[in-house]
């Protein structure tokens, strides 16, 4: 299993917007084959921070996802409203 972490931060006054932006890739991202769970969490410490956390069955299902067209149109609908680039890192499920 892979999992992953995407900090999104958004400019301030636009987290709303951010958030209602990122219910169309949630909801299609959740019906795509191998995706186990894809959710979207707020910081306890910064408003404008969002983390969509996710898990995958495989790599191979992590980058079919980023081939579909909701994962690239969420991309271009949230450029002009984020702060800075997200910050994304992906994660084994195997234990150490």
């Amino acid at each position: 299993m892979i999992i992953v972490t995407a900090n999104i931060t958004a400019k301030p006054g636009e987290r709303d917007e951010l958030i209602s932006k990122s219910q169309d890739v949630i909801e299609s991202t959740r019906q795509e084959q191998g995706n186990i769970s894809y959710e979207l969490l707020a910081s306890t410490e910064d408003e404008n921070v969002l983390l969509m956390f996710e898990k995958w069955e495989s790599k191979e299902a992590l980058d079919a996802h980023m081939q579909t067209e909701h994962f690239k149109a969420f991309g271009t609908a949230i450029k002009d409203i984020i702060a800075k680039e997200l910050d994304i890192t992906l994660y084994s499920a195997d234990k150490v």
